[in-house]
């Protein structure tokens, strides 16, 4: 049976039909909590709005500075309250400090995958971090709290610079990636065995001395083979890997195909690539 056709699948893609439709039909207000609000802006003033939430008629006064981003019906995004640019005193506070921004993974096009957005994040970190030196590596989850207390999401942070996001994390330093991993060739395998019984030598000597049978026969015994195949999934891995300044300069990119097949691959690639930044000390 496809799996798409089960009526618990069937619920689950109407859903996320259901979400779709009300987003696109109202609009959409992302505060800095990380809180969204569906419904209608009514009044825009210079410090504030009036809102009203979807199938109601209250007016809400919300504070601009409270908010992140309003994505209105037309399908327009209006940011609201990005980071001021770097002062002296920030570029100072940054120095020689690195966060690791959650790594974009994609597995044969699908891009849902949070956890392994985080495992290779948290993975790059312990590379780096052994070879730390005079850096200090933020934690990972110390990084993507303060982006969630920025309100700095997947679908909104390509609405900030890396200085700007650099700025929020108090970093002088941002290492970004993407790990793309497809399935491409299987790898099918034969192996044969076989296996020896011994054979026992009909030959005796009788109580009379006498030898019986024949003492030339061979003592080889029967030998049984038999064969099995292995099946193999193989698949390509490619990873990009940047790093930023807090003035938003790109100082390293490289994007490099894994040798290796396997589908954890990725891990000896980012190691490989790590090891070629300017961060890394040998």
């Amino acid at each position: 049976m496809n799996k798409l056709n089960t009526p618990v699948a069937q619920i689950i893609i109407c859903f996320f039909i259901f979400i779709s439709t009300i987003h696109a039909q109202h609009d959409v207000i992302l505060k800095t909590s990380g809180e969204e609000m569906v419904g209608t802006v009514v009044q825009m003033n210079q410090n504030d709005l009036l809102f009203t939430y979807q199938n109601e008629t209250i007016k809400y006064t919300v504070s601009k500075s409270d908010i992140v981003k309003i994505t209105f019906t037309s399908g327009r995004v209006e940011f609201f309250n990005k980071p001021k640019a770097d002062t002296k005193q920030n570029l100072e506070n940054h120095h020689n400090k690195v966060a690791i921004l959650p790594f974009g993974y994609l597995k044969d096009q699908e891009t849902s995958n949070a956890e392994m957005q985080k495992n290779i994040q948290s993975e790059t970190y312990t590379i780096f971090n052994k070879k730390a030196h005079n850096l200090s590596f933020q934690a990972p989850k110390t990084t993507n709290l303060l982006l969630s207390k920025a309100g700095i999401v997947n679908n909104n942070i390509d609405g900030y610079t890396m200085g700007e996001i650099a700025n929020i994390l108090g970093v002088e330093y941002i290492i970004q990636g993407m790990v793309s991993i497809e399935k491409t060739s299987v790898t099918s395998t034969r192996n044969t065995q076989s296996t020896t019984s011994p054979k026992k030598n009909k030959a005796y000597i009788d109580k009379h001395g006498h030898i019986i049978g024949d003492i030339w026969s061979s003592n080889k015994g029967r030998t049984n083979s038999y064969s099995y195949s292995k099946q193999t999934q193989n698949y390509s891995t490619n990873i990009t890997m940047n790093i930023y300044t807090d003035n938003g300069r790109n100082i390293y990119n490289k994007n490099h195909q894994s040798f290796w097949q396997t589908e954890d691959a990725y891990k000896i690639t980012l190691d490989y690539l790590a090891r070629r930044t300017p961060l890394f000390k040998k």
